[in-house]
């Protein structure tokens, strides 16, 4: 009798509970999107950002590339003259080119930790920023709560709650170079 007691006084209170939940939680009249991502790539700071990554990343590129180049070279110079050598200046010039291709696997990964680095600073400046200007706009536009767009986290939102393009247009506004 006792646990059947437990259960109608639970169920009770499971009951009660949501009624007092709801009157605590206001009611949102206004909610907004901004897709951050195109804030990011769109503004001019973000653009001017992606270019300097850009030529960072071609610059190492081009560096990686001439370094390959002449290591095929040497690669290639090896297999040639490799009947006329000794083994023991085989295997040194062998040693040589395996040193040589660790050297540059080592600066490919370099170059990459480097745009990485780069890229991760600027965004988390711009983002924040970026921030700061939903932050106002909301206030301003009286937006209780402001989602970040993207297809994992607003499924479907009318066009008329997306504050991107004002949030770009402030931005290259407030913080034009």
């Amino acid at each position: 009798m006792r646990p059947f007691l437990s259960i109608c006084l639970a169920t009770a209170l499971f009951a009660l509970a949501p009624a007092k939940a709801d009157a605590a939680v206001p009611k949102l009249d206004k909610v907004a999107i901004v897709d951050v991502q195109r804030c990011l790539m769109e503004t001019k700071q973000g653009r001017s950002a992606k270019n300097d990554l850009e030529r960072t990343f071609a610059k190492g590129q081009a560096k990686l590339e001439a370094k390959a180049k002449k290591l095929e070279t040497r690669f290639r110079d090896l297999q040639a003259k490799a009947s006329m050598l000794s083994e023991a200046e085989l295997m040194k010039r062998q040693q040589e080119l395996m040193r040589s291709q660790a050297e540059l696997e080592q600066l490919s990964m370099e170059l990459q930790e480097e745009v990485a680095n780069k890229e991760a600073l600027l965004t988390e400046k711009i983002y924040k920023k970026v921030a700061a200007i939903v932050k106002q706009v909301a206030l301003e536009e009286d937006v209780q709560v402001v989602l970040v767009r993207s297809e994992l986290t607003v499924l479907y939102a009318t066009p008329k709650l997306d504050l991107t393009n004002r949030v770009i247009v402030r931005y290259d506004k407030q913080h034009a170079k």
